[in-house]
């Protein structure tokens, strides 16, 4: 086949390349949030690139925090994580997008970290009391995760987990935080306004695309599709809708409405599969997890749970499912596949008919249902150490895997960048375009 060509750069950069330019060395569609934290009289606010939730029972969200200086753009959060690690409870929170959103951003830009508290003054933001821990929370915000540093305790089959709270990777520090109540704009949970989100950047492909065979999705799969729980994937997310479970709140207080989630992993399982997904919107991306199998056939996970987690080295964060729970959450050779080769991939794709298809069949096939699931989901492969590359993707990430954190249901995989590759169609000219932020929309009538 006609090879598409792509522009290649290797990692990781020297110290006083990154002094000069610390900025992400290529796109990867990362949500931002903001996030408070109180101790005693304290209280700080903060941005985060990149929130992710990594684990379902119990219910875990990572956040991200540069720990050493690398540049002006990337320095020590210094004031937060000292409130956070002495108060052990923080606000995941979102904001519509608008004036106090953009008031917020300038405070956080123009207000020096260590007078963090300083912020909310400075972007007019008022605050109230949460639900469950000490961290405040926005009185604009639509959405509220509340959490506290997560304790020792163990997974379903009896092994330790979270001997500490954080993990240090890089030149960042990732917090584990156990959600203990959701906060939703009432009229959100009633289905008089939806959330829009898209999980993927818009893009379309240049004159170097790959015209020799199908386009991505066009081959209807034989295997794979028959008796076994079927995720669904829609790039164009909206919430709630007739595809998403209905936010289940325990009580109204403050124009929000709140569901609270027992501490204890047991308490939360349900064994029906639509039961078991989560239990709101999250804004969470897809990351394309390619491996070699060790017949040396290309392997694909597409997984929602992706992020970076620090900047030198650049590392992804895969989180991946290893607990048999039910057939939503249960073991995923992909696990078997890194740990073997010791490395994985992971591409970007972008918002497409074809392409969600892909990713629809890709998702929900087992590699031990269909080995080929790979090219019969429609993608052409190419041939890379240390994983496969997709070559409809823009870009691509090899990562060697440099660590593992067992958190409860899932596994995150660590993995070190060592090269990026870009499409040559992927221009100034022809750039991705994406929005880190959801938006509000009325919904005429309700739901």
């Amino acid at each position: 086949m006609p090879r598409t060509a792509f522009l290649g750069r290797k990692l990781p950069e020297s110290r006083a390349e990154l002094e000069k330019d610390s900025r992400w060395p290529a796109f990867f569609p990362s949500p931002i949030c903001l996030v408070t934290t109180a101790s005693g009289d304290e209280m700080a606010l903060e941005k985060v690139v990149g929130p992710s939730i990594v684990n379902r029972f119990p219910y875990i969200a990572a956040l991200s925090f540069c720990r050493e200086r690398l540049s002006s753009r990337h320095h020590v959060r210094r004031k937060f994580t000292e409130l956070l690690e002495q108060g052990e409870s923080v606000a995941i929170q979102f904001l519509d997008q608008g004036e106090k959103l953009s008031r917020a951003l300038n405070a956080i830009e123009n207000v020096d970290e260590s007078q963090s508290g300083a912020r909310f003054q400075a972007a007019e933001l008022e605050t109230r009391t949460s639900e469950t821990v000490d961290a405040p929370t926005l009185k604009d915000a639509y959405l509220v995760y509340e959490g506290r540093l997560v304790k020792p305790g163990k997974d379903f089959s009896g092994d330790a987990i979270f001997d500490k709270p954080y993990q240090d990777v890089g030149s960042h520090r990732v917090y584990f935080i156990e959600i203990t109540a959701i906060q939703l704009q009432d009229d959100i949970a009633s289905g008089k306004t939806q959330i829009s989100w898209k999980s993927l950047p818009d893009w379309t492909p240049g004159n170097g695309v790959d015209k020799s065979r199908p386009n991505v999705g066009d081959i209807t799969p034989k295997q794979g599709m028959g008796a076994h729980y079927q995720k669904g994937f829609t790039p164009d997310y909206r919430f709630p809708a007739p595809g998403t479970i209905a936010f289940e709140r325990d009580k109204t207080v403050h124009g929000m409405a709140v569901k609270f989630l027992d501490p204890l992993p047991e308490n939360q399982v349900e064994i029906d599969n639509d039961r078991a997904r989560w239990p709101c919107f999250f804004p969470s991306p897809t990351g394309m997890i390619t491996t070699w199998t060790d017949d040396g056939r290309a392997n694909l996970m597409p997984c929602g749970s992706t992020t970076f987690v620090s900047r030198h080295p650049l590392v992804v964060a895969a989180c991946i499912s290893y607990s048999p729970i039910n057939e939503r959450y249960a073991p995923r050779v992909t696990l078997d596949m890194i740990h073997l080769k010791k490395s994985f991939g992971c591409g970007v794709a972008y918002i497409d008919d074809n392409m969600t298809r892909a990713i629809r069949y890709t998702g929900t096939t087992s590699y031990a249902s269909d080995p080929d699931k790979v090219t019969n989901g429609g993608f052409d492969v190419y041939e890379r150490e240390p994983a496969p590359q997709l070559a409809q993707l823009p870009i691509h990430f090899e990562c060697e895997l440099i660590g593992e954190v067992k958190l409860g249901t899932h596994m995150m995989m660590l993995g070190e960048v060592t090269s990026i590759l870009l499409r040559d169609d992927l221009t100034p000219t022809n750039a991705m375009t994406w929005t880190p932020w959801g938006k509000l929309t009325p919904i005429h009538g309700g739901a």
